[in-house]
């Protein structure tokens, strides 16, 4: 239960705007850490589904509702995975050798291909959370939980790249398996609510979600040779732009 209890509080620590524990990161107390990542996810969508009740009320235009919804993800999630993202897009606009690139992921200082590509990936979130009808709001709340536990899977199931702090959130054993399942259920329990609320939309939602993966899969073995800790957060951030342009597809009945 120490085990279990530490990883609750390091996951918070480490992947949320929560207060920052004192523990060392080690394999004792991040081996669990993987299951609570989802948590924070819910706890993003659950403060999304508030604003989707409370905005109408609020406000008279589309768009601060939607730079709200563009950056509460980031602002609630502390930027950890958007750390990752500017990382590894730096990374791959280098175009350098696989070694450079991954040496570029160990770079502290952003590139400008980094800083251009996140001032886009912004707009374009504002755009399509502009255009979002006030219902996909609340299929798109369990997206955040989504693109966590494919995070989690991703790291206890794909080949790294390298040895990182995320190799220490795989613990030995069956442990590792029961984790492996843990992420799934996640993924079908939302999947199950998500279809009961639209099912049009949320199959594109959970298309959107695969093809990201996919996208991901490919990137991180083809650039560097398997996943990093940096790609990973890369997966996220793409997978939250990826489930609404998917939702919003559906809506506006482009395919």
């Amino acid at each position: 239960m120490k085990k279990i209890w530490n990883s609750f509080l390091m996951a918070f620590s480490m992947y949320s705007i929560s207060p920052k524990t004192q523990m060392e990161r080690n394999r004792e107390n991040t081996s669990w850490i993987l299951i609570f990542i989802p948590w924070i996810g819910a706890v993003i969508g659950f403060v999304i589904n508030r604003w989707a009740i409370g905005y109408p009320y609020l406000c008279s235009y589309a768009v601060l509702p939607a730079v709200v919804g563009a950056v509460i993800p980031s602002i609630l999630s502390g930027g950890s995975h958007l750390d990752g993202f500017f990382r590894t897009v730096d990374a791959l606009c280098s175009h350098q050798t696989r070694e450079r690139k991954l040496q570029i992921l160990e770079d502290s200082h952003g590139g400008y291909f980094a800083i251009i590509v996140c001032v886009c990936y912004f707009m374009l979130a504002i755009g399509i959370w502009s255009e979002m009808p006030i219902d996909g709001l609340f299929i798109l709340a369990f997206g955040f939980v989504i693109s966590r536990a494919l995070y989690g899977f991703s790291i206890l199931t794909l080949k790294h790249a390298k040895e990182s702090k995320c190799t220490l959130y795989i613990p030995e054993g069956v442990a590792k398996y029961v984790q492996i399942l843990i992420q799934i259920a996640y993924i079908v329990i939302c999947a199950f609510f998500m279809l009961r609320l639209n099912a049009h939309v949320a199959t594109a939602c959970l298309i959107g979600a695969g093809l990201s993966f996919l996208y991901y899969w490919v990137i991180s073995y083809k650039h560097f040779g398997g996943i990093t800790e940096d790609s990973a957060g890369f997966f996220v951030q793409v997978c939250e732009v990826a489930i609404p342009l998917a939702a919003l597809i559906a809506y506006k009945q482009w395919w």
